[in-house]
């Protein structure tokens, strides 16, 4: 279970950090299996209200990886 910890502590500092700086977290693609798992650590309250996640089967597997989409604007030259 540690590794959910982490994976939640990873997900609070980005959305602080994201926060930080003006912009905000858009998903989060994760093994939708594993979810629940995050729900139940510590960081669990914030993961619920704070990070989306992908709602759709993503194209590959993610159970030993994911990423992370931020809502940021496209700065045109």
């Amino acid at each position: 279970m540690r590794r959910f910890e982490a994976i939640a502590e990873h997900l609070h500092a980005l959305h602080q950090a994201a926060r930080a700086d003006g912009l905000r977290i858009k998903r989060v693609i994760f093994e939708s299996t594993y979810i629940p798992k995050l729900y139940a650590t510590r960081r669990g309250a914030f993961i619920r209200a704070s990070i989306r996640f992908m709602q759709t089967r993503p194209w590959i597997r993610h159970d030993e990886h994911y990423h992370m989409d931020f809502d940021m604007p496209c700065k045109r030259h």
